[in-house]
């Protein structure tokens, strides 16, 4: 089959240059586990989800990681374990729900064709639900083993397959469960230390439509242009991949303490598999005969996910006020591109451009013990996004985030606590689209501009039972 002259003068051959396009991860719509998807607004920054305990959320997670004696905050900081009396189990379900929007979206295939398809779309996100769990046991005056159960990273993304958007992205979720089996040591009675080997399972499965009509018009093929004949294809894989978890937390003086963790990266090796609808697509079917592209295929992949540094503080300024802090640091940078590579040898390699950034997230909240069985919370989280303007896509159109929480316990006994929380992202921005289509991967998905917002709220609840 013959090349083409692409705009900027140079051959495009198919077998060799064209990377095929894919629309993984949008935005961190949702998060999710992989005993229940998620949407993702309400998430830490990227598609990291904080959403493990609904006692922390109260505060916007603020001194978290300073918290101890409670199997809950585990997941923040596994020296969370020390200095429990007695067995006990928590329970956490998170509700995530909201809207999202785009306007003034347009699209350029190959540098000249405009691509039909909607300019504007509203919806509302699908109510989703993320799941917690953790159970501790002490087995000596100083040593506590225990288990948490959490979805530390997940997306889900849904876009119209009318949509002018459509060549950058379409569905996308990438569910995850971490088990993780944790100890922690009471040094002495003001330091505690604590580690959590995480067992991480990661499903992935995302759909995209490929502009098989302007592949088709690459190579010459009579009848066809950039954006007459798309082609839907899917991609579906999972992995489970090991990490870790470790922290430690100071009680320098009555009333004070600190706390920090360490969470290590975790990267999942994908081998899955990729099916085309041919029968939709007369180019594609045209290509496949010729030179044997889009033939449902194997393929290979490597998710890189971020480790984090996590700092924070709980005073005691009353006895009944305390206030929290934290502050978080998480490594987004190893983020910088998605690559899909196919066992079928006519199939270029599938290529996302993220260049992602670190990206910092800090907390301050406060406690008002309201009385022996009530206690009242309230914070406030600022989450910078790892999403550069120069890369930001509508696969992941994230936005510095502002979140206001609040949040309730109530001890119904000395067995029972209940927790519940709510949060909103009190100063939503929007997320301006840019894509020129020169970034490695895009050519074939062309120049796109558009406008994004996504708006989410929160409510989670706990149960917290001492045995």
């Amino acid at each position: 089959m013959s090349s083409a002259i692409m705009a900027s003068g140079e051959r495009f051959n198919l077998n060799k240059d064209w990377p095929m396009r894919r629309s993984f991860v949008r935005r961190s719509l949702f998060a999710a586990s992989a005993l229940a998807a998620a949407p993702g607004g309400a998430l830490a920054s990227g598609f990291a989800v904080e959403h493990q305990n609904a006692a922390a959320q109260g505060a916007a997670y603020a001194g978290a990681q300073a918290k101890g004696a409670d199997a809950g905050f585990a997941a923040f900081n596994p020296a969370a374990l020390a200095g429990l009396d007695r067995a006990e189990f928590s329970a956490n379900a998170t509700v995530l729900f909201g809207k999202t929007g785009y306007e003034n979206a347009s699209a350029t295939l190959l540098g000249a064709f405009p691509a039909s398809g909607l300019s504007a779309d509203d919806g509302v996100l699908p109510v989703a639900f993320v799941p917690a769990s953790a159970i501790a046991f002490p087995v000596s005056d100083r040593l506590t083993l225990g288990l948490t159960i959490t979805s530390p990273f997940g997306l889900r993304s849904e876009y119209d397959v009318a949509s002018a958007a459509r060549y950058y992205a379409q569905d996308a979720d990438l569910l995850t469960i971490a088990v993780a089996p944790t100890a922690a040591y009471e040094v002495t009675d003001r330091i505690a230390i604590g580690a959590s080997l995480r067992i991480q399972y990661a499903d992935l499965t995302v759909s995209q439509v490929v502009d098989a009509g302007g592949v088709a018009f690459l190579n010459t093929i009579p009848g066809f242009a950039p954006g007459s004949s798309d082609l839907f294809a899917e991609f579906k894989a999972d992995d489970v991949a090991i990490g870790f978890l470790a922290g430690a937390q100071v009680e320098p003086v009555d009333g004070f303490r600190l706390g920090f963790s360490y969470a290590s990266k975790i990267e999942h090796d994908f081998n899955g598999e990729a099916t085309f609808d041919i029968a939709g697509s007369p180019a594609a079917a045209v290509l496949n005969g010729a030179v044997g592209l889009f033939a449902d295929t194997d393929f290979t992949s490597t998710l890189r996910l971020p480790a984090s540094y996590s700092l924070g503080a709980s005073a005691d300024v009353s006895e009944r006020v305390t206030l929290l802090a934290s502050v978080a640091l998480t490594n987004w940078s190893v983020f910088d591109q998605f690559v899909l590579d196919f066992a079928n040898p006519a199939q270029p390699p599938e290529i996302i451009t993220a260049n992602w950034d670190d990206s910092w997230s800090f907390g301050i909240g406060a406690e008002y013990q309201a009385s022996d069985a009530t206690a009242l919370r309230a914070g406030f989280a600022y989450d910078e996004t790892p999403v550069t303007d120069q890369f930001a896509g509508p696969r992941i159109p994230d936005t510095d985030r502002r979140w206001l929480n609040a949040g309730v316990s109530h001890a119904f006994s000395d067995r029972l606590t209940v927790d519940l929380a709510a949060g909103l992202n009190v100063a939503p921005k929007t997320r301006e689209i840019r894509l020129d289509g020169t970034a490695p991967g895009d050519f074939l998905r062309g120049a796109l501009t558009a406008d994004v917002n996504v708006d989410t709220y929160t409510v989670s609840l706990r149960s917290r039972f001492k045995f």
